[in-house]
C-alpha cells in the first residue's frame, strides 16, 4: 500500500514537472524579448513552446482593451418593418431626423425623445410588428415605446454574444466581454498580436448582401454627372477597356462597366462626393461601393455602381466555410468561402432572371466580388473569392457563422496594453508569492520544526501541481493577477490543512497510543474538518466560475485547483512521507 502511494505521488510530480517545463522555458527566455532576429524555424519552435505554456491574462502579458458602442440610430432603422425597408426615401428622411434627435439626447432619453418629436402614428406604422392586436389603440404609443426600450437591451445582449463567438473563433482564452450602460460593450483580449485583425473581426457588422450591378456606361454617366462636385474628381475615375485604362469621360458610350477604378490616393476624395448631403437625394435607389484595392491593377481600387435593393441577404445562407482550392484547380492554393442557401430555389430564380448581368457579393458595404451570371445556377451553393489570405477567409467564416450584428458598431475607446507592463506585473506577482512563501516557511519551521519543514515541502508541491494544471493546453486556463491572488490564497489554505493535522497529532500523542495509531487517528479526524472547510470554499469558487467572467473566472479556476491540490498534498503526500519515515526509521516516539 505504501509503495502504491509513492507511485501516485512520484508519478504526478514527474508529470507536473514535464508539464511546466515549456512555461519555464518560454517565460524565462522569450517572453517580453525581441525575437525578430531568429530564423523562421526558431520562431516556429518558440510559438510551439508558447502554445504549450501557461497563458497569461491581459494584466500580465498585455493585449487590447476596447469599448464598443452600438449605433442606436442604425439599430432603430434596422428594426423597421420589412414592408418599409425598400422605401429608401422615407427611411433616409427618418434616419436624418433620428441623427438629430440622438445628437441632442442621452442614450437613456433617446427613445423618449423620438416619441416626443416624431409623428407617433408613423412610428406605430414603422414598428407595427411589435404591437399585438389586443393592445388598445390609445395605448399603442406607450406600449411601443416600452417595447423599443426592451429591444435595445435585447440587441445589446445579442451583440455581446455574437462578438463572443467571433473572438472564440480566434482561439483567445478567457476574454472579458461585458455590457456597459444600454449601448456599450467592454472587451479585453489578452496576448493578441494582430490588433487590427481583432478590431476588424469584432466591429464588422457581418452584413452580407447580394445586389445587382449597374453595368451600363450611360447609366453611370447619367448618375455621376448629376452629382455635385463630380467634375472635380472625374479625372481620377478610370475604365478598363480591353487592354487600356481610359479616363471615365473619355470612354466609349457602349462600354460595359463592372471594371471601374479609382487611384488609391483619391479614394477618399471620391467617397466625399458620394456622401455629400447635396448628393444623397440622387442616391435613393442606388449606391456606389468600393471593392478591395486591386491586385491586378496595382495602385487602383475598384468602384461599383449597384442597385440598392437586396436580392438576397446573409440571413438566407447556411454552412459558410473557409476553404482552399485544390492543387488541380486553376486557383490552386487560394482561399475562398463556400456557402449554401436556405432556399436554393430563390438563388436559382435570381440567376435565371438576370443572365448576363453582374451580381455583387457585398460584406459590410465592401464588394468582395461581382461575377457575371452566365447561366441559371442550381443546387443552392455559391463561393466568395477575392484573393483572401487564410486569416481573412477564416475571419469571414467566423463573422458569417456568428451572425450579423443588429447595428453598426463603433470603437468608443481603445487601449493597447504593452507586454512590458505585463512583465512588471509578473515580477510583482513573483515577489508577492516569494514573500508569502518565505514568511510561512519561517513560521512553520519555528513552530512545528521537522513537521513544519514537511508542510513547506507540501506547499511547494501544491504550487507545482497548480501551475502544471493551468499550463495544460487542454484546460485552456488563463492566469491573471486575480489568479495569482488565488494561488497565494491556496498556499495559506494548504498550510491551514497541515496545521489542523499537526494539532490533531498533538492531541493524539497525549493519549499515549502507538505511534502508527496516532498518525492514523490524527489524519482520520482531520480529514472531516479539512473536507468541510474546503468543500464550502470549492462551492463558492464554482459559483464564481459559472457567473463570473475574465479575471474572476480565472481566479475561480486557480482557487478550485488550489483547493484540490492542497487537500491532496496535505492528506495524501504528507501522510505518505510520515508513514515511510516511521516505517524505515522504526521511530517509536515523535515530537511536534
Amino acid at each position: 500500500m505504501l509503495y502504491f502511494r509513492w507511485f501516485i505521488f512520484l508519478g504526478l510530480s514527474i508529470i507536473s514537472l514535464i508539464g511546466i517545463s515549456p512555461t519555464l522555458d518560454y517565460y524565462s527566455n522569450y517572453f517580453g524579448n525581441d525575437n525578430s532576429s531568429f530564423s523562421i524555424e526558431k520562431l516556429n519552435e518558440i510559438q510551439d513552446i508558447k502554445d504549450k505554456s501557461l497563458t497569461l491574462g491581459l494584466d500580465l502579458q498585455g493585449g487590447i482593451h476596447m469599448v464598443l458602442e452600438l449605433d442606436l440610430v442604425d439599430l432603430m432603422i434596422n428594426l423597421v418593418n420589412d414592408e418599409y425597408k425598400n422605401d429608401f426615401k422615407e427611411l433616409k428622411s427618418y434616419e436624418s431626423i433620428l441623427k438629430n434627435i440622438h445628437s441632442e439626447s442621452t442614450n437613456i432619453t433617446f427613445i423618449d425623445n423620438i416619441f416626443d418629436r416624431y409623428d407617433n402614428q408613423t412610428l406605430i406604422n414603422f414598428y407595427s410588428d411589435f404591437i399585438p392586436q389586443s393592445i388598445d389603440t390609445n395605448q399603442e404609443s406607450e406600449y411601443l415605446k416600452m417595447i423599443l426600450k426592451e429591444k435595445l437591451t435585447t440587441k445589446l445582449l445579442s451583440s455581446t454574444e455574437i462578438i463572443r463567438n467571433r473572438i472564440d473563433a480566434m482561439g483567445v482564452t478567457e476574454p472579458v466581454i461585458q455590457t456597459k450602460g444600454n449601448n456599450q460593450i467592454v472587451i479585453e483580449i489578452a496576448g493578441i498580436q494582430d490588433t487590427s485583425r481583432a478590431e476588424s473581426l469584432i466591429k464588422n457588422t457581418g452584413k452580407l448582401e447580394f445586389k445587382l450591378v449597374k453595368d451600363n456606361y450611360k447609366t453611370w454617366s447619367k448618375k455621376l454627372n448629376k452629382l455635385t462636385g463630380f467634375s472635380e474628381i472625374s479625372k481620377y475615375i478610370y475604365i478598363f477597356n480591353g487592354n487600356t485604362m481610359l479616363e471615365f469621360n473619355a470612354a466609349p458610350s457602349s462600354v460595359i462597366l463592372p471594371y471601374t477604378f479609382v487611384q488609391n490616393e483619391f479614394v477618399n476624395d471620391v467617397s466625399k462626393i458620394f456622401t455629400n448631403n447635396d448628393n444623397v437625394g440622387y442616391l435613393i435607389d442606388s449606391e456606389f461601393l468600393w471593392g478591395k484595392p486591386d491586385q491586378e491593377f496595382e495602385g487602383f481600387t475598384q468602384l461599383f455602381f449597384l442597385n440598392k435593393y437586396v436580392e438576397l441577404s446573409g440571413s438566407e445562407i447556411k454552412n459558410p466555410r473557409a476553404q482552399q482550392f485544390p492543387i488541380e484547380d486553376m486557383n490552386s492554393g487560394q482561399w475562398y468561402i463556400s456557402l449554401e442557401f436556405e432556399n436554393p430555389r430563390v438563388f436559382e430564380e435570381i440567376t435565371d432572371d438576370n443572365k448576363g448581368k453582374f451580381l455583387a457579393i457585398v460584406l459590410d458595404n465592401e464588394v468582395k466580388m461581382a461575377p457575371r451570371i452566365n447561366q441559371k445556377i442550381s443546387g443552392g451553393k455559391a463561393q466568395i473569392t477575392g484573393n483572401f489570405s487564410k486569416n481573412e477567409a477564416k475571419d469571414i467564416e467566423a463573422i458569417l457563422i456568428a451572425g450579423e450584428l443588429p447595428s453598426k458598431i463603433s470603437v468608443a475607446s481603445k487601449l493597447q496594453v504593452d507586454a512590458s507592463l505585463g512583465s512588471d506585473s509578473i515580477n510583482n506577482g513573483y515577489k508577492s508569492i516569494i514573500i508569502a512563501l518565505f514568511s510561512i516557511f519561517i513560521f512553520m519551521i519555528l513552530y512545528y520544526k521537522g513537521f513544519g519543514l514537511l508542510a513547506n515541502f507540501a506547499m511547494i508541491l501544491n504550487l507545482l501541481f497548480i501551475i502544471a494544471f493551468l499550463s495544460n493546453p487542454w484546460i485552456n486556463a488563463t492566469l491573471s493577477l486575480p489568479g495569482i491572488a488565488g494561488m497565494i490564497l491556496t498556499v495559506g489554505m494548504a498550510i491551514d490543512a497541515n496545521v489542523i493535522i499537526f494539532e490533531r497529532i498533538r492531541e493524539e500523542m497525549s493519549k499515549h497510543r502507538n505511534i502508527m495509531d496516532i498518525i492514523e487517528h490524527s489524519y482520520n479526524r482531520a480529514f472531516k474538518t479539512i473536507l468541510d472547510s474546503n468543500l464550502t470554499t470549492l462551492i463558492s469558487a464554482g459559483s464564481l466560475y459559472l457567473f463570473g467572467s475574465g479575471p474572476i473566472k480565472g481566479f475561480a479556476v486557480t482557487l478550485s485547483m488550489g483547493i484540490i491540490c492542497s487537500m491532496f498534498t496535505a492528506i495524501f503526500v504528507t501522510k505518505t512521507i510520515i508513514l515511510t519515515y516511521l516505517k524505515f526509521k522504526r521511530v517509536q516516539k515523535i515530537t511536534i
